[in-house]
């Protein structure tokens, strides 16, 4: 009898067992089978190189490495001083075109992807000869003057940066700068940039002309995910978080202060934000009785006034008691709800 039990009670343990650890080593498996594919934002080619891998453009970590690296990435002409994109679309599409790979447990992280080309290097040792016969000017240009200029005034990183030139403009910005003086004036307020370019030589100008240019820069946005009618607030729930390549100058509300803000109009899901769609929520009404706090050391009273006028969160407004024979200047705190920000007054006559 006692053997029997002993019996059923190591086969239920054993069954326990089994429960409670086997669904950790199929969850661990199947981490282990996932490959990561992080795009980087932006790359630059060499100026001789051909082709493009997705090692090139990306880090790729996990059991299919080696084969997915090696994939070759099909690219529009990238020259020097333009960028080229490639979607992240075009890159899941092929790995999933290519039968060689399991594209079923790959992800890939990131956005789309900015390339050019970088500058020829220096020439190689057997070309010296050639070189010194016909020296060639290495000395800053415009373009370089001007890239620092825009990198300084972003205050960014050149890698996080997009600058598209126009091309008629080539010519313009390989104009050299030593023993110049350069001056660069911002003008225009229109999303791309503009900029006057005054060249002095010798107490002399010798230029003065205006270009534009496009900018990019990575900025954080809160996108609509769900429809928003007007006077709703804008909240965690409805909005999401996003990084985007945009202009500098594109007017995007704030995606911390335009929580718990009302919209203006109707928001359909993919907007991104900007700071005219959005009004601060009015929390006290003109004529409302609200709660007042007046704040005096560690002493606190509370009393019920009547707002004069409407108050959004942190407005200063002006109240009055309810026999109307004091007023009161408050900030707005809450939802019908005010502190005392000075002493009241003695009472009217």
């Amino acid at each position: 009898m006692h053997t029997r039990r002993r019996q059923s009670i190591w086969i239920i343990l054993s069954v326990l067992l089994i429960a409670i650890f086997a669904p950790t080593v199929r969850a661990s498996d199947l981490d282990e089978s996932i490959t990561k594919v992080q795009l980087r934002s932006t790359v630059r080619m060499h100026a001789d190189q051909t082709q493009l891998t997705i090692a090139d453009i990306a880090s790729v970590v996990g059991p299919q490495h080696q084969r997915i690296e090696t994939l070759a990435v099909p690219t529009k002409q990238v020259t020097q001083g333009t960028w080229t994109q490639i979607s992240i679309k075009s890159i899941r599409e092929l790995l999933d075109a290519t039968p060689s790979i399991h594209a079923g447990s790959i992800i890939v992280v990131g956005n789309d992807i900015a390339i050019t080309r970088r500058a020829p290097s220096d020439a190689a040792p057997n070309a010296i000869a050639a070189v010194s016969q016909a020296p060639v000017d290495q000395s800053p240009t415009l373009r370089d003057y001007m890239l620092r200029w825009i990198y300084t005034k972003l205050d960014k990183d050149p890698d996080s940066v997009r600058i598209q030139f126009n091309q008629r403009d080539n010519d313009f910005l390989a104009t050299p700068t030593h023993g110049r003086i350069i001056e660069l004036q911002e003008i225009g307020k229109s999303t791309s940039m503009g900029c006057r370019i005054i060249i002095y030589e010798n107490e002399r100008i010798v230029t003065d002309s205006t270009i534009r240019f496009d900018v990019q820069i990575e900025r954080v946005v809160r996108v609509i995910t769900n429809q928003i009618r007007r006077n709703e607030l804008i909240t965690n729930d409805n909005t999401d978080l996003e990084t985007r390549w945009m202009s500098p100058r594109e007017p995007i509300a704030s995606p911390t202060e335009s929580l718990n803000k009302v919209c203006k109009t109707t928001l359909d899901p993919g907007t991104i934000l900007e700071s005219s769609m959005l009004e601060s929520q009015t929390l006290v009404k003109r004529g409302q009785i609200v709660s007042a706090r007046s704040l005096a050391g560690s002493v606190s009273v509370s009393m019920s006034v009547r707002a004069l006028a409407d108050g959004s969160l942190g407005d200063i407004i002006e109240l009055e008691s309810r026999d109307r024979k004091q007023r009161f200047t408050a900030r707005v705190a809450a939802n019908g709800r005010v502190v005392i920000v000075q002493t009241p007054p003695s009472t009217a006559p």
